[in-house]
């Protein structure tokens, strides 16, 4: 009988019963999905690195020989050591791609992963081929390959083609994202080395126990005698540090917006059960009286919110990993590379639909246990109103002064508080989702405006191959009205704390127009070092304090006063000038020509031609999936606002029954009383508007703290965003308070102005 019933309640109050699924469903869906996602990634990437035994930590220098791999091996720490010469070589093919030439002594750790052809073998006289790279040139196993390194040109048969750990990010020249037709890798094994010239080896791959510490690099710094240059464990390797940063982004998503819309969906429950039960009084009482339990009554209502809950939870951990994740791997395929894209169920999804399903019960038991404290013949009755005394304000003199609709909201809004603090809850999630969503747009698109109009204001910028010479460099230069740059890696330390970043070298530039922190425009000493913001903030370093940091390949570190700080949201590290890095002993060799012309012909010496929008472009592709976001969340927010408005609407309504069928029989016409509503929900639209702002603000400087140490975003939330939230929000709440009119006009006056007998 009680089961017929509530299936009999629940096609009576079908809206407010979908609401609670709804929101059950979205904040599990949204939860699972997104992190089915990420889970997704975490589980496959990690897959990938035991099995091709990603290293721990790189080492590198100049020719490491078979005793400096032996004092390594000998530490407690390392597991595994391996020799590896990385060289880098211009294919003989169209525009001349690149290729890093890893000439591998084993393949035993960062293993390359087979794709086609036959097996690597240290006998072979071959190449391996980076997949994406052969896919996007046209080059198949089987095929010979063409290319040059300083001066050397191999030709080498096509044994097959793989993917290696150390690249699922990786980009060439001024790529953001990876342009796999002019950038690749390949391993080679030391017999495809040139017969005439005897094989070095400039990398040192270690595997280690545990994941080294801070003192680890002490232990190979004394096992080398100090002969090395570069020092990298996992977290500074910028493959690795690039990508884990977009899971924890990822992360960071699917984990704050399901909990808002879990307590909404606790929200709502407690909102439509207890008017639910507020109206079954007499069922109730009818149902003691019969000789029910109360705890079999009170198992009853709450089956109401358990299996609404339970559904909506178990059909979102189901469609959410199945649904979600495709909207996003495919822009994210453009920037990372994986043997496989693969959505992973993590055990949390579980915990969360279980946690839904207990607090929306939970909410259930609170919504009807003060009902059922009560005798039979006291629930028989209808619930005697409540007596509230008279607020502050009432009893003022400017009471008198107010107009009656504003007497009638704020007596309302102060008899009803919880219903009324429901209600700016609501408004304050939807304005904030709403906020958060276009502002991360406008933060995203502000950055291309900030690196590429405010900073950078060269229209083109030309690579420069790495055996070009200083006449053709001059020619080039006085050819377009260039100015040269020269930029590289750097390492940089100050304390304990050590940055991988990028150099920058300037040679009398005036195309580059640095900003500091607040984005105003500042000259860059030319007697000290400036260093980015971020690198800054990361070393914990100010102005006038004192660093040291090396190029990578080179040994020598340079101890350095740090002359300003700048700031700039995609190139961290460090800036000087061509006289002081001349000073310091270094030979300035230009990388890139920058120049105001739009340059289009090819010239000798000259690898690449980069425009402004090609940069721009290849910015907003990596961006992709982070628009994707932004579209998810603003359908929430919408979603959000309807069912909380519309459920908060009939409660409303449904507690004000009496008052407005009052209302009625002493003259107020319909639109009248429509209009008083109407008021009301301005009033909390607004004040919730107010709030979801500055919480709109708080989320997305959340989601930008998980950028990474390569990006240095600001929040930008521009008055359009802020209107548009505004609009959409207030819009929303007062459609729902429209789809009230037809109630009004149906109002039953004879039992809602029926007194307590």
């Amino acid at each position: 009988m009680l089961f017929r019933k509530m299936i009999r309640d629940m096609k009576f109050n079908k809206t407010q019963f979908i609401s609670i699924f709804l929101m059950s469903f979205l904040g599990v869906f949204i939860y699972a999905g997104v992190g089915g996602e990420w889970y997704g990634l975490r589980t496959t990437v990690n897959k990938y690195y035991t099995d091709t035994n990603f290293a721990n930590v790189w080492v590198y220098g100049k020719d490491f020989s078979e005793e400096d791999s032996q004092a390594v091996t000998h530490l407690n720490e390392v597991t595994n050591v391996e020799r590896r010469l990385t060289l880098n070589a211009t294919v003989d093919y169209d525009d001349s791609p690149e290729l890093t030439l890893h000439f591998v002594e084993k393949n035993e750790i960062s293993r390359c992963l087979l794709i086609d052809g036959e097996p690597f073998s240290n006998k072979e006289d071959g190449i391996w081929l980076d997949d994406l790279f052969a896919k996007s040139v046209g080059f198949h196993v089987g095929d010979t390959i063409s290319l040059t390194s300083n001066g050397i040109t191999l030709r080498k048969k096509i044994l097959g083609t793989i993917l290696s750990p150390e690249y699922v990010y990786s980009s060439g020249g001024n790529d953001i994202i990876p342009n796999h037709a002019k950038y690749g890798f390949a391993y080679l094994p030391p017999t495809a080395f040139p017969d005439n010239i005897e094989i070095f080896y400039t990398d040192l791959l270690i595997t280690t126990k545990d994941n080294p510490d801070v003192n680890f690099e002490d232990a190979i710094n004394k096992a080398l005698n100090g002969h090395y240059s570069v020092y990298l464990t996992r977290e500074n390797l910028s493959s690795y540090n690039v990508f884990d940063s977009e899971i924890h982004q990822h992360k960071a998503m699917g984990t704050v917006f399901p909990i808002v819309f879990l307590a909404i969906a606790l929200l709502t429950i407690l909102t439509t059960m207890t008017r639910i039960v507020n109206n079954q009084r007499t069922q109730i009482g009818t149902l003691k009286a019969i000789g029910f339990q109360k705890r079999k009554i009170l198992r009853h209502y709450l089956s109401y919110g358990f299996w609404l809950s339970l559904s909506g939870s178990i059909l979102g951990a189901i469609i959410g990993p199945t649904t979600l994740p495709k909207l996003f791997y495919p822009a994210m395929q453009t920037t990372y590379t994986l043997p496989e894209w693969t959505p992973a169920i993590s055990p949390a999804f579980l915990i969360m639909a279980f946690v839904s399903v207990f607090v929306c019960t939970l909410a259930t038991y609170f919504a009807c246990i003060s009902n059922l404290k009560d005798t039979p013949s006291q629930t028989l009755r209808p619930k005697s109103p409540k007596l509230v005394n008279h607020s502050v304000i009432e009893k003022s003199k400017l009471w008198l002064k107010l107009d009656f609709t504003i007497q009638w909201n704020l007596r309302d809004i102060f008899r009803s508080k919880i219903r009324s603090l429901m209600a700016i809850i609501g408004v304050i999630g939807c304005t904030a989702l709403l906020v958060c969503a276009f502002g991360i747009q406008d933060s995203l698109d502000d950055v291309i405006n900030w690196q590429y109009n405010e900073i950078n204001q060269f229209n083109s910028k030309l690579t420069l191959s790495n055996n070009i010479s200083t006449e053709q460099i001059n020619s080039i230069k006085t050819l377009i009205n260039g100015e040269a740059i020269m930029e590289g890696a750097m390492e940089i330390k100050a304390g304990n704390k050590k940055k991988t970043g990028e150099l920058l070298v300037t040679d009398q530039v005036t195309l580059i127009k640095p900003t500091d922190a607040n984005r105003n425009r500042i000259s860059l000493p030319t007697d000290g070092i400036s260093i980015s913001y971020k690198i800054a903030k990361l070393l914990d370093v100010k102005k006038g304090d004192t660093v040291r940091w090396h190029i990578f390949g080179d040994e020598k570190w340079v101890e350095s006063t740090v002359g300003e700080i700048y700031r700039s949201p995609v190139s961290q590290g460090i800036t000087l000038t061509k006289e002081l890095f001349v000073e310091l002993g270094y030979t300035f060799l230009p990388t890139s020509i920058l120049t105001d012309q739009i340059v289009t012909t090819t010239l000798d010496g000259v690898e690449n031609i980069w425009s402004i929008s090609d940069l721009t472009e290849s910015y907003e592709t990596m961006t992709e999936a982070m628009n994707i976001m932004v579209y998810v969340l603003i359908f929430a927010a919408v979603i959000l606002a309807v069912v909380v408005l519309y459920n908060l609407g009939i409660l409303s309504f449904t507690e004000r029954v009496r008052e407005l069928a009052t209302l009625k029989v002493i003259g107020f016409q319909t639109k009248k009383i429509r209009n008083l509503i109407l008021t009301q929900t301005i009033w909390l639209t607004g004040i919730g508007i107010l709030f979801g702002i500055p919480t709109g603000n708080w989320l997305i400087d959340f989601m930008l703290s998980y950028m990474g140490d390569s990006f240095d975003m600001m929040r930008v939330t521009t008055i359009s965003t802020v209107f548009v939230s505004m609009i959409i929000t207030l819009a929303l709440s007062i459609f729902v308070n429209l789809l009230f009119s037809g109630k009004m006009k149906r109002i039953d006056m004879v039992s809602s102005l029926k007194g307590v007998e």
